[in-house]
């Protein structure tokens, strides 16, 4: 098998992998920064009982661990899977 599946002849090793890795750290920045958000949300509607803000934190908190969990894990095996197809 050869890796990666997706060559481009104009695209170098190095920049594919840089261009994975600054997506991969733009989505875990935003996952630190909404996971700081949703605590923080929470806690402010619980302390002023605003059901409305409880229940749209709980409503968009699957959205934030889809996209920091899945999104982040699959950019960062694609680095890995870019640096080992230029090395071969």
């Amino acid at each position: 098998m050869d890796f990666p599946f997706w060559i481009h002849p104009s695209i170098a090793g190095g920049q594919l992998i840089a261009s994975i890795a600054i997506l991969h750290v733009f989505i875990s920045h935003f996952a630190v920064g909404m996971g700081l958000y949703v605590v923080m949300a929470e806690q402010k509607a619980v302390k002023n009982e605003d059901w409305e803000l409880l229940n749209f934190v709980k409503t968009n908190s699957s959205l934030i661990l889809f996209i920091s969990a899945i999104l982040g894990a699959l950019t960062g095996v694609g680095i890995w899977f870019s640096k080992i197809g230029r090395e071969i």
